[in-house]
């Protein structure tokens, strides 16, 4: 175990769940739908490629759904750190395209395993006119229950974007904020190498 660290299990539930919801219900009213309305799309289309097994479709499916709704460049900036303001508007912007691609890909490639998982939505509260939200699910699988809190936030635009999530009480942009400093601590802080080298499934 790492710095935060937990199992890698719970990395890649995260991975793969942890932008489950996202899709073209991006200006919805009401976070919650949007979690559960794209959860049930997602777990649909992973069932498809597990007996199809079109990955070409599939991964294109993933990429066009997580794109419009999740903070991925606030949350590469987030994970950057104090680094974010040491960096190059070009390595700012490599490294939020290295970290959206890095998540995407493993999410495409894990997504299957979990396709059986039985997921369900914890509603609690009504959103109202708040512009930050956690919106908890329930996930088994395996015998095992897993509680996921992603934190959505409402933009200026209206829209509502996944900007972090806690799984089993582990704080996934907390974890991946120390995994870079790591990476940027053992490459003496060269940025360039820092992103070269990024991995979220790794926990090194």
């Amino acid at each position: 175990m790492k710095k935060m660290g937990y199992s890698m299990f719970a990395r890649r539930l995260w991975l793969v769940l942890g932008l489950m919801f996202a899709a073209q219900l991006a200006q919805a009213a009401d976070p919650y739908e949007i979690v559960d309305d794209v959860t049930n799309k997602l777990v649909s289309a992973a069932r498809d490629f597990n007996k199809d097994g079109d990955k070409s479709a599939f991964d294109k499916t993933v990429l066009e759904t997580l794109e419009p709704v999740v903070a991925f460049e606030y949350i590469a900036r987030v994970v950057m750190g104090d680094y974010f303001a040491k960096a190059s508007q070009a390595q700012r912007d490599a490294f939020a395209e290295t970290f959206k691609k890095d998540l995407v890909g493993t999410y495409a490639k894990g997504i299957a395993t979990y396709a059986d998982s039985d997921i369900e939505l914890l509603r609690d509260a009504d959103v109202g006119d708040k512009r930050r939200v956690m919106v908890e699910q329930q996930v088994k699988y395996q015998g095992a229950t897993h509680k996921l809190s992603y934190t959505m936030g409402k933009n200026r635009d209206g829209q509502w974007k996944l900007i972090n999530l806690v799984l089993n009480g582990a704080n996934l942009g907390s974890s991946f904020s120390s995994q870079f400093e790591q990476l940027a601590s053992k490459y003496s802080g060269d940025l360039d190498k820092v992103t070269a080298n990024w991995s979220s499934s790794s926990d090194s």
